[in-house]
């Protein structure tokens, strides 16, 4: 069973989805608030797929001024401008699209109810040896 490597995090729901951002931060390369900000959007947004079949709905009720009003006072953020800015970045990092869809690849397939989430990473390593 060479070549692989398995850790136990236990953790809650709410900082399962920063893990998530923390560990695939090469992919993303998202600066800590950043991450921050998303994994808190990721929670919201896998708190309404559970309760909202139709993907399209839940993408515009993740954004809807309520949900955004609770977003912004979990992070602690006072003002509405600094929290835009905060979307205008991350729609530049491409994290967000310009209608406020979550890049699908940063979604984690956390199944609502589940106890457990297993994130595999594939390690390619391309320095071949020379004889």
């Amino acid at each position: 069973m060479g070549n692989i490597s398995v850790k136990r995090i236990k953790t809650d729901e709410k900082k399962l989805f920063l893990y998530w951002l923390v560990f695939l931060k090469p992919y993303h390369g998202l600066r800590q608030k950043e991450m921050e900000t998303v994994a808190v959007f990721l929670y919201y947004r896998h708190k309404l797929e559970s309760e909202v079949l139709n993907k399209e709905l839940i993408d515009k009720l993740l954004f809807s001024s309520d949900v955004r009003k609770n977003i912004m006072n979990e992070l602690g953020m006072k003002s509405s401008y600094a929290f835009n800015n905060m979307l205008t970045s991350l729609r530049k990092r491409g994290v967000l699209s310009k209608d406020n869809i979550i890049l699908p690849s940063l979604i984690p397939n956390f199944i609502a109810g589940s106890d457990n989430f297993k994130l595999i990473f594939n390690f390619e390593v391309n320095d071949v040896k020379q004889s």
